[in-house]
């Protein structure tokens, strides 16, 4: 556009609040119109489009995310007088150098009422007022009473912040009340106060970031009212309970952008690890720094119905305040394969309620089915001292007799990786708790400062559908299609003679004594 739409006078750049011209804006010297000439891409509109009230707008590098969120501040400047909006990053460099620099080379200077270095406030023409902030502290954000905010870096924020902003988003001048046929305004009383009913509503709350775990994966990517895609879909499975309609996401690929040099992102790929790639290029959340097991997204499968021949495994991991979880594994002897097929967890649950859910998860197991005994926390595990009643102990009262599971953490990890970045396990997708912890799960994040932490064991936290997943491995072959070689192998044979010696007779097999439980083993 070089000419006024009203006037038609010659348009002109206009002078930038921090001096030289803008990027984005023209105006006309004859009638004071001033255009935005900024065009967004198709994944840019569509985040400027989207109606919802919490957007996490997420994505690989080069998707122009941050020219995103600076246009919608803009947006919401121009249409919301009085306006409180507060922007930031977990550190004041994050957004000093990056959004703030584009926004203030940008904006007109005809704008800008006025702008304070010490309370770091830029005030508009219109009443409107624009905080930048560092959000590393989360008490600092309780006064705040806001139109709109936006979280630049999102995932090196701290949850607690996303949390406090979002309930400062509730400042009415973003937004039309409601009015009656007499021209009044409709209000619903809460508490005895008086609350106007909004006819329109623009409040926003944006969270930009690199695809990350935590806290913006769990509560923005899936709790998402919407998820748009971008460029390459991923699948993600959501619980329907805990989706919010106010909430939406927009995943962009960076092969979004049509404009990145040349061979820049080909050479990328071929530089940098797969979880680099999948996260930071491909936008899927899938994939994280850190993880413990960073390759396990491509190997969810499913639901199929499981071969009754096929043999199983169980182990258990006991929770009280923490989750208890079982997993029921299935192996394919002829694919060569470990098969995740239910995973069963409950908090605040006793010994007789766990035994029932053990039951009922083995209830499709055929007599003679399980590869061997139910495996249980190594701490919780049986001894041979016959005056120490442990809790797998406890378990025999219900007719479940457990087997101790793997101590070494860094066995049981190296040996899982192994499985599965050799395909040698697959997770049905209805075992939606050990996929939601094989997410989150990672190594502490390294610091130049914090020298006690081990940056070689993973956080035990969120864990214990993992941990019977690493004694289910550890107790196979190196290739489950040798299952059926080791079930007769004189070694296996000899363990199992031990293990009977510790086990009473009530509960050892039909071959071993007449009359004994049937079908453990």
């Amino acid at each position: 556009m070089k000419s006024c739409p009203r006037c038609k006078t010659k348009l002109e750049k206009s002078e930038a609040w921090a001096g030289g011209l803008c990027k984005t804006w023209l105006e006309c010297p004859n009638c004071n119109t001033y255009v935005h000439t900024y065009r967004p891409l198709p994944h840019q509109r569509a985040v400027h489009e989207d109606s919802h009230k919490t957007i996490g707008n997420f994505g690989g590098y080069g998707t122009g995310k941050t020219t995103t969120s600076r246009e919608e501040i803009i947006k919401h400047v121009l249409i919301t007088p009085d306006a409180f909006i507060v922007v930031g990053a977990n550190i004041q460099r994050q957004y000093e150098q990056t959004i703030k620099r584009e926004f203030e080379t940008d904006i007109p200077a005809s704008f800008v009422k006025g702008y304070s270095s010490q309370k770091q406030t830029m005030d508009f023409i219109n009443g409107a007022r624009l905080l930048w902030t560092p959000f590393d502290d989360p008490n600092k954000l309780r006064s705040m009473n806001a139109t709109m905010y936006v979280i630049l870096e999102a995932s090196e924020v701290k949850g607690e912040s996303y949390g406090q902003l979002d309930t400062r988003l509730r400042n009415l001048n973003a937004g039309i009340p409601l009015r009656d046929e007499n021209g009044e305004i409709v209000y619903e009383y809460i508490h005895g106060e008086p609350i106007p009913v909004m006819e329109y509503d623009w409040r926003k709350g944006i969270i930009e970031s690199n695809p990350d775990s935590g806290w913006i994966r769990n509560e923005v990517l899936m709790r998402s009212h919407r998820i748009y895609q971008h460029g390459i879909f991923h699948e993600y499975l959501q619980d329907n309970e805990q989706v919010v309609s106010s909430v939406s996401s927009h995943v962009a690929a960076t092969n979004v952008n049509p404009f990145l040099p040349k061979g820049w992102e080909d050479d990328l790929r071929k530089k940098r690890p797969e979880w680099w790639v999948k996260r930071y290029l491909d936008g899927s959340f899938q994939y994280s720094e850190g993880l413990v097991y960073p390759s396990f997204a491509s190997h969810i499968i499913p639901y199929f119905e499981i071969p009754r021949h096929w043999k199983r495994l169980v182990a258990f991991d006991y929770g009280i305040s923490d989750k208890a979880a079982y997993v029921f594994a299935a192996i394919d002897e002829v694919g060569g394969k470990v098969i995740i097929y239910r995973n069963l967890t409950a908090k605040d649950r006793n010994i007789e309620q766990l035994a029932k859910m053990y039951h009922l998860g083995a209830s499709d197991i055929p007599q003679g089915g399980l590869y061997t005994s139910p495996i249980i926390d190594p701490k919780s595990g049986p001894k041979r001292d016959y005056n120490l009643r442990r809790l797998a102990d406890q378990f025999l009262d219900y007719g479940i007799s457990f087997q101790s599971g793997a101590i070494d953490v860094d066995a049981r990890i190296y040996r899982l990786n192994t499985y599965i970045e050799s395909g040698k396990l697959k997770i049905m997708d209805t075992c939606t708790d050990l996929i939601a912890e094989l997410e989150d799960y990672r190594f502490p994040e390294r610091s130049l400062t914090d020298t006690k932490k081990n940056m070689n064991k993973p956080i035990d936290k969120n864990n214990h559908s993992i941990n019977g997943l690493e004694w289910i491995v550890m107790e196979l072959p190196s290739d489950p299609r040798k299952v059926i070689d080791s079930l007769y192998s004189p070694k296996v044979e000899k363990e199992q003679t031990e293990k009977y010696e510790n086990i009473p007779w009530q509960f050892r097999d039909d071959d071993q004594n007449e009359g004994g439980y049937i079908g453990w083993w």
